[in-house]
């Protein structure tokens, strides 16, 4: 989903942006406009609102016209007859039901109509999804590989998996896919200057040619170098080649995982529905950036637990996306394809009902 930037200085709209809702786009607040290239490079927004009220904005306008494709519109100008001939200035925005008009405008004026399916691929606009857990044993990293598994059948583009479950030894994804124990981040960490080149040289391919995966260090040691420059780094990079890019992070309130959670575009947590967690989650939703899309998935549901997930739900602020059932052994079917044997679980049905929420 595009987003809509509001750069504003009125503080009682950025308090109550999240009442606004809208079909189409997510909402992004912004008050201290040195911090303007950093939003546009990491959150691509299709329009931006900028308020005349601060210091230079001309200079910062003729500046985005010819570094941002986004759709500038200006308000809080005195000026009708504007210089900058490609923008559109709004007058004044004294609250939010004056911005909520002009969001409503734009809301319609993209189409809401479905995405019809297609027997070909599907340009997706990029996306960074990291999926987190506050409990173990919950089948997390089997749902970032199956998401990445579909989707490279139905995204015209390739798909980057990066691996933050940092260890002594190999990581479950490498055992489980059976991949080589490099490259792997230690090559980025230890030839960081190199940036480009010591990136590339860091990603396994599998035999599929649309999924790379950026393993963790093998050991503590090397893991403990990595800060988060070097992880803001990666993603810069990341984003200037891939179309999707999921992240495993660990169940760990690390500044490495935090920062991943804050550049992403939507954060989704795996659970399964046990209740004496709920005051953990409760509180966890605290670190999850404000305007970013978010959602649950609760993993290997038994019998008799999907009325803990509607307590849930009233507890929570954050959608459930999807409810995965446990599936018993002799039921079980593991991701194969061209001679490639995975050791995990095929979860496909269940990736074709995530699609649409992170879409």
């Amino acid at each position: 989903m595009e987003s809509i930037l509001i750069a504003t200085k009125n503080n009682e709209i950025i308090k109550n942006l999240s009442k606004i809702k809208l079909r189409n786009y997510n909402l992004l607040a912004l008050d201290n406009i040195k911090y303007i290239d950093h939003y546009l490079e990491e959150y691509l927004p299709k329009f931006l609102i900028l308020s005349a009220k601060f210091e230079n904005y001309k200079n910062i306008v003729e500046y985005l016209n010819l570094s941002s494709k986004s759709e500038i519109l200006i308000t809080d100008s005195d000026n009708e007859k504007s210089t900058f001939y490609q923008n559109v200035h709004l007058g004044e925005i004294k609250n939010l039901k004056d911005l909520e008009r002009i969001l409503l405008i734009i809301d319609n004026l993209k189409s809401s109509s479905k995405r019809r399916k297609k027997d070909d691929l599907k340009f997706i606009s990029q996306q960074i999804i990291s999926f987190y857990s506050i409990q173990g044993g919950v089948g997390k990293t089997s749902i970032v590989f199956n998401l990445a598994w579909y989707f490279k059948d139905i995204v015209k583009g390739k798909i980057l998996i990066i691996d933050l479950n940092f260890c002594e030894g190999p990581s479950d994804l490498n055992v489980n896919l059976g991949l080589d124990l490099t490259p792997n981040l230690s090559m980025f960490i230890e030839k960081i200057f190199q940036e480009v080149d010591s990136f590339d040289k860091s990603v396994i391919s599998l035999d599929i040619d649309k999924i790379d995966i950026l393993q963790p260090p093998l050991s503590i040691y090397q893991s403990d170098k990595f800060n988060i420059d070097m992880l803001e780094s990666i993603i810069y990079h990341a984003r200037n080649k891939y179309d999707i890019i999921l992240a495993d992070i660990p169940f760990r309130y690390d500044n490495i995982s935090l920062e991943m959670l804050n550049l992403s575009t939507t954060s989704i947590l795996v659970l399964s529905p046990n209740m004496r967690l709920a005051p953990r989650i409760y509180d966890f939703q605290k670190f999850l950036p404000r305007c970013q899309k978010k959602g649950i998935i609760f993993n290997k549901i038994s019998s008799g637990e999907e009325q803990y997930i509607d307590r849930y739900k009233r507890m929570l602020s954050i959608p459930v996306y999807e409810k995965i059932l446990f599936i018993p052994d002799r039921d079980r079917k593991m991701i194969e394809c061209e001679g490639n044997h995975f050791n995990i679980l095929d979860l496909q049905p269940a990736m074709s009902g995530l699609e649409k929420f992170i879409f």
